[in-house]
């Protein structure tokens, strides 16, 4: 499944194959109408509930990316970056095959070359959440998955900003003027040393990188900033979500001069 396009319907196809394997698996009701759950060995109870349990979540899940709400359930902290251990376990059903797809896109990623991030402008990184393997302190830190715990480390503790969003969904207008105005100072002070990542280095990191650079005085509007990200990083994308985004705060920017 592509990323940023569509991205919600990867869990409505985990919700629509969890609920197939719970019909294959169930017990036959129309051959035998008095078996119950409690008849059942304990770990056909388990896988039982288990497959329920997955429906359901990621149901939810695939309606609260649509609505483009939610992104604070996962109880990722916004000081450090880490997702709690309860959320491990309240919500293994979405965090796994999260994981393992955006593992298994990482390796692909690395098979074509694509790198954990790029410096699409001085100064400015554009990557996954894989980009602590470049092995740098970052003066600045954007994060705009709520999924992931965050593993780069910034120079200082104030080095980190994140902006929860699920994947494929953008910040809002007001969001990007916190992210772009963050990245800008540390510009400014710093001359740079800013990654901007979300979890594969495609949409909602180059959304706000473009606000960035436009921020920072690199480029005049986001449309020249996303330009120079594709020239320097081959995957990046945006969808329509995205660029009413972008549009809509460089309307903001605009009536501010």
């Amino acid at each position: 499944m592509p990323t940023v396009h569509g991205v919600w319907m990867k869990y409505v196809v985990i919700s629509a194959a969890s609920y197939f394997w719970l019909y294959l698996v169930s017990p036959p009701y129309e051959e035998n109408p008095s078996v119950d759950m409690e008849d059942l060995p304990v770990y056909h109870q388990c896988f039982l509930s288990f497959l329920a349990y997955s429906t359901v979540l990621n149901a939810i899940i695939a309606a609260l990316f649509r609505a483009q709400i939610g992104m604070s359930l996962l109880g990722k902290d916004e000081k450090t970056g880490q997702v709690p251990l309860w959320s491990y376990v309240v919500f293994v059903g979405f965090h796994f095959p999260t994981w393992l797809y955006t593992a298994l896109q990482a390796r692909k990623d690395r098979f074509l070359g694509i790198h954990v991030a790029d410096e699409v402008a001085p100064g400015f990184w554009l990557g996954g959440r894989y980009g602590n393997e470049l092995g740098r302190t970052w003066d600045g830190i954007i994060d705009l998955t709520c999924e992931f715990p965050e593993k780069a480390r910034g120079a200082t503790p104030d080095s980190y900003l994140l902006v929860r969003c699920w994947d494929g969904v953008p910040p809002t207008p007001d969001e990007l003027e916190v992210a772009a105005s963050f990245a800008a100072e540390r510009y400014k002070k710093k001359g740079g040393g800013i990654l901007v990542h979300c979890a594969h280095g495609r949409g909602r990191s180059t959304t706000v990188m473009c606000a960035c650079m436009v921020k920072a005085g690199l480029c005049e509007t986001w449309e020249e900033a996303f330009e120079i990200c594709r020239s320097k990083r081959k995957v990046v994308k945006l969808n329509s979500n995205m660029r009413s985004c972008l549009t809509r705060w460089q309307e903001m920017q605009r009536r501010k001069k």
